[in-house]
């Protein structure tokens, strides 16, 4: 039976904390929770080991690496069996480029988001990738002008009661 952790209002904002900066001092953490250090270091604990926190990460920006690039591509495969979908997937994951892939419904099976260097990176990218012999039907390419919004970051109500969440470890 999968457990339950609850999520009251100082978990919330702990996670609001961490993902605006997750090397944020254990002491400013609990000061600005109102929390002794170590209630702060056991909550941070069993949030990571519940799978709440999957990463502490730096986020770095492809842009400013010359990474140009990004592309959104929306793939159909000829055959859906589970064997081809894995397949699939389990090739989108080993590609250095493709930074999110995502099995939808609608039209086409799997939308990418990919970034490289420039278009001939692209290319080089689908004609490796996408169009080799194998099961992609087909796909289309868009690409965006301008970057609206971006952010990784899952917004908490701090101030609902609680939140109950699936353990996944």
């Amino acid at each position: 039976m999968p457990k339950t952790l609850v999520l009251d209002k100082v978990d919330r904002k702990l996670l609001n904390l961490l993902q605006k900066d997750n090397q944020m001092p254990t002491k400013e953490l609990a000061d600005r929770l109102h929390i002794s250090q170590p209630t702060c270091l056991r909550r941070v604990r069993a949030l990571r080991e519940s799978g709440v926190l999957s990463a502490d990460v730096a986020m770095v920006d492809p842009f400013a690496l010359g990474y140009g690039m990004l592309a959104f591509l929306e793939v159909s495969l000829v055959n859906q069996s589970d064997e081809q979908m894995q397949a699939f997937e389990a090739r989108m994951a080993r590609e250095p480029e493709v930074m999110q892939c995502y099995f939808v419904s609608g039209d086409y099976d799997y939308f990418l988001v990919v970034h490289v260097l420039d278009m001939n990176a692209y290319y080089q990218f689908v004609r490796r990738v996408i169009s080799t012999p194998g099961n992609v039907r087909n796909f289309q390419s868009r690409f965006p002008m301008k970057r609206a919004k971006f952010t990784t970051r899952i917004a908490f109500d701090e101030k609902a009661a609680e939140l109950a969440v699936q353990v996944r470890r």
